[in-house]
């Protein structure tokens, strides 16, 4: 210990600093945090035997109601009293320092949480043991984090949503409206894409291009509306008939492209043949006159592949329009 300090009522000062106990007891009182102690009694629960006037102010209660009194005595028989007096004994029996968080729930005192300091000593008689402690009211401390904690949450379901949205208008603008295909603006990015993996697994890759051959009369004869019936229609068919590898193109007009992997020539074909087949054996029905009209649809499908006719995007759809021409020719 340094010359110039000496222990007086168990603080350090210096030889010139005279302080009193109730000087002590004063500067005590002016503090904010409740200081306490209290001492064991036989019955398991522990006396108040000394309290500073901002506890006193909390209890709302004088001295004379509240030094002398057990924790079970000024809070009543309650589950937070029990935890407290739990929490007492067992930094009685360890000797450790414990910092916790309690609140005064379940009393008839208002809800507040405090941050409680509590120590063991022995003072001023060796053999008594007390429980001093320090609490500090943090519940303001505790709602602004909750605040904090609760904008935090609301701040990230906002910014799922945001994302969500973006992913979902970023989907939006990939598909043709009519259709709800993918739309012709991403035809070359994704057969690039497929191209490229087509390239380095060594598969085959075909597209195909299709045309509704009677498309042009029937809007003549039946109106717009029946035209945009029709291929809704066939984006629906179109969706519920091809293999999950396999992509779909509103290519403009009455014209559909689909990107089917690992499918050669050869393959294409008869694919070509089998949705030829199938389209024309449905009949369609204009849901938008009052007599429903059956209309049967014909397809003319022309078929380029990788690497057989073709190794870019733009050779694979040139070729594939070139088969489309001689498959309207054919038809015509």
């Amino acid at each position: 210990m340094p010359a110039n300090v000496t222990e007086h009522i168990g603080i350090m000062i210096t030889p010139e600093f005279q302080v009193s106990a109730s000087s002590l007891v004063a500067y005590l009182d002016q503090l904010r945090d409740h200081i306490f102690i209290a001492e064991p009694t036989s019955n398991g629960d522990f006396r108040i035997v000394a309290s500073n006037q901002a506890m006193l102010n909390f209890l709302r209660l004088p001295s004379q109601q509240v030094i002398g009194k057990t924790i079970r005595e000024l809070l009543g028989n309650n589950d937070t009293a029990e935890r407290i007096v739990n929490t007492y004994q067992g930094v009685l029996d360890t000797g450790k320092h414990v910092i916790y968080e309690e609140d005064s729930g379940g009393t008839e005192f208002a809800f507040d949480v405090f941050e409680t300091s509590l120590f063991r000593f022995n003072a001023p008689d060796p053999e008594k043991t007390y429980i001093g402690g320090i609490s500090r009211n943090i519940s303001l401390r505790k709602s602004i984090q909750e605040s904090l904690e609760s904008s935090r949450h609301k701040l990230e379901s906002k910014v799922r949503e945001l994302d969500l949205l973006q992913r979902q208008l970023q989907e939006d603008s990939m598909r043709d409206p009519l259709t709800g295909l993918l739309n012709k603006r991403h035809v070359e990015e994704f057969l690039n894409h497929e191209l490229a993996r087509a390239k380095r697994t060594q598969h085959p890759l075909s597209i195909l291009i299709l045309d509704i051959q009677n498309f042009k009369s029937l809007n003549e004869t039946l109106g717009h509306q029946a035209g945009d019936e029709l291929l809704r229609w066939l984006g629906q068919f179109f969706r519920a008939n091809r293999r999950s590898s396999d992509l779909l193109f509103r290519f403009g007009g009455d014209k559909f492209l689909f990107v089917v992997p690992d499918i050669d020539t050869s393959q294409a074909q008869a694919f070509a043949e089998v949705i030829n087949h199938d389209v024309s054996n449905e009949t369609f029905s204009l849901q938008h006159t009052n007599k429903p009209e059956p209309v049967k649809i014909n397809l003319a499908i022309g078929c380029a592949s990788y690497p057989e006719q073709a190794h870019s995007s733009f050779d694979l759809i040139r070729s594939a329009k070139e088969a489309l021409y001689r498959a309207k020719q054919f038809k015509n």
